[in-house]
């Protein structure tokens, strides 16, 4: 799989503990929503999250940036869910890089090869952030440990830690 990226933005978060929103979202320093190809959803996505020009969360996400943020934001504990811890921070910065592969959904054979590779991406672009900094991302709940394509995912893991590390 290819992927192209990052789409980067600028993510400005307000309200209470349990009722955080995301008010407003610049790219390029002009207020923006989401676009084409961070909305589309059955594609995989690797996400990554800086504040303060280190990266506190990285993740993957198949379905629409804008729904996944959403998720992590709106949580409550309802079910034991609380969300993502970075939903504290006021000001984030989000870097998307999107693979080539479109996904046929509901859990299709098909997808669990290139789910895989781009959750060992997440895996490993987590270990090279410790590696380098001597720490994990500030606020990393899990991470999605397997061997699929190991060597691929440490390159593409190594190429997108190089783009991101050197931003701003």
């Amino acid at each position: 799989m290819d992927f192209k990226g990052p789409y980067c933005y600028t993510l400005f978060l307000s309200g209470e503990k349990d009722k955080r929103v995301l008010f407003k979202k610049d790219s390029n320093g002009h207020e923006t929503n989401f676009k084409k190809p961070v909305t589309k959803s059955k594609t995989p996505k690797i996400y990554i999250l800086k504040a303060k020009e280190k990266i506190v969360y990285v993740g993957y996400a198949s379905q629409s940036i804008g729904t996944r943020l959403g998720q992590g934001i709106r949580a409550t504990g309802k079910n034991g869910y609380h969300g993502n811890k970075w939903k504290q921070v006021s000001e984030l910065e989000l870097l998307v890089f999107i693979f080539d592969q479109e996904l046929k959904g509901n859990k299709h054979d098909d997808d669990k090869p290139h789910i895989a590779l781009a959750e060992a991406v997440e895996a490993e672009l987590v270990f090279k952030v410790r590696k380098e900094t001597g720490k994990w991302p500030e606020f990393q709940n899990e991470i999605h440990f397997n061997n699929v394509r190991l060597e691929k995912a440490k390159e593409i893991a190594r190429e997108i830690y190089g783009e991101v590390s050197e931003e701003r």
